[in-house]
């Protein structure tokens, strides 16, 4: 077992517990502290373990906007779960994306990038933010409701999330260590021409894959009609106002 990666992830594990919206700012405060003290053991892992496992390709390594966007997805993912007003949540959600999106062009994989950013942080994001201003009872800058301020009970939540990141952190670090980066950084920038360009991605879509994406069009196509009827079943009835008649003097 890496024991420096396991306390890493444990203080993460604890900054974010205390970070949740309790109506309490020392928590906060001490949960951030926490926080960025986490992320300073697990940047210097992840330098040490780079240069570690390549010692003779240091280009084979994360570079600095590989930590860049990674910083920013982290901490940008802390706040959509943290921060107690929804709407900013959904702000971060965004950014969120966009650095996701960042991560993914580092890989090469444009396409995926490309719809990160159109279908989150564009179509499922805006429609998130209209039903968060027509659910808001007040104002963006009024105080928030209590089960937004305070949360019910994040421990299990918290636990069982750091529980499967540290598996999987373990697994890819520990068991796996040169088919980690070199798979995702090297790899893909030297056969990028051959498997991660949209002329690949579009030849498999509409020869290999044809059936089901039309399947998938069709079932938009139904969920979408199905949508309509059950709006229309819920919404009440409309009724003339009056009695009808033609006023007469």
């Amino acid at each position: 077992m890496d024991y420096p990666l396991i306390i890493a992830t444990a203080c993460g594990a604890i900054a974010l517990y205390l970070m949740m919206p309790r109506g309490q700012a020392w928590l906060v405060k001490l949960g951030a502290l926490i926080g960025v003290l986490a992320l300073a053991s697990g940047l210097s892992y992840l330098t040490h373990w780079a240069s570690v496992a390549f010692p003779a390709q240091p280009a084979a390594g994360p570079g600095v906007f590989f930590y860049a966007f990674a910083l920013i997805t982290i901490a940008s993912a802390v706040g959509v779960i943290c921060h107690p007003k929804p709407l900013y949540s959904a702000l971060y959600f965004v950014l969120m994306t966009l650095a996701i999106a960042g991560l993914f062009l580092l890989m090469m994989a444009e396409f995926i990038a490309i719809v990160l950013i159109i279908i989150y942080a564009g179509a499922i994001l805006v429609t998130y933010v209209f039903v968060i201003m027509l659910a808001s009872s007040g104002s963006v800058a009024a105080e928030a409701v209590d089960y937004d301020r305070i949360s019910a009970d994040p421990l299990v939540a918290v636990l069982v999330s750091f529980l499967l990141l540290g598996t999987v952190l373990e697994t890819l670090f520990t068991h796996s260590p040169h088919g980690f980066i070199a798979s995702s950084a090297a790899s893909a920038s030297a056969h990028a021409a051959h498997w991660g360009g949209l002329a690949a991605l579009g030849k498999n879509l509409y020869s290999r894959y044809t059936l089901p994406l039309e399947l998938a069009g069709v079932l938009m196509t139904i969920s979408l009609v199905g949508a309509v009827v059950i709006a229309r079943k819920n919404s009440p009835h409309t009724q003339m106002l009056g009695l009808g008649d033609v006023p007469t003097e």
